[in-house]
């Protein structure tokens, strides 16, 4: 659920979401290090924030021309 936060801070309040999950699942490979059979996993924090940043509308800054403000998103794609 959207909330004000993330329309302010865009992708940076994903970023921390995302890295809050990673560490969750860095203690449960660290809790069950000594268990048998258990196969530690992890998140690619760099594919998940990209596949988060094409999904976010953004913010679509107002211009007067073209060339006055170049944006430019996360992985450096046109936003």
């Amino acid at each position: 659920m959207p909330t004000k936060l993330d329309s302010y801070l865009g992708v940076h309040a994903t970023a921390l979401k995302l890295r809050s999950r990673r560490t969750e699942v860095l203690a449960a490979n660290l809790a069950n290090a000594d268990t048998p059979n258990y196969r530690a996993r992890d998140i690619d924090f760099r594919a998940a924030l990209a596949q988060a940043d094409a999904k976010s509308s953004g913010v679509h800054l107002a211009t007067t021309k073209a060339g006055h403000i170049a944006t430019t998103g996360v992985n450096g794609s046109s936003a």
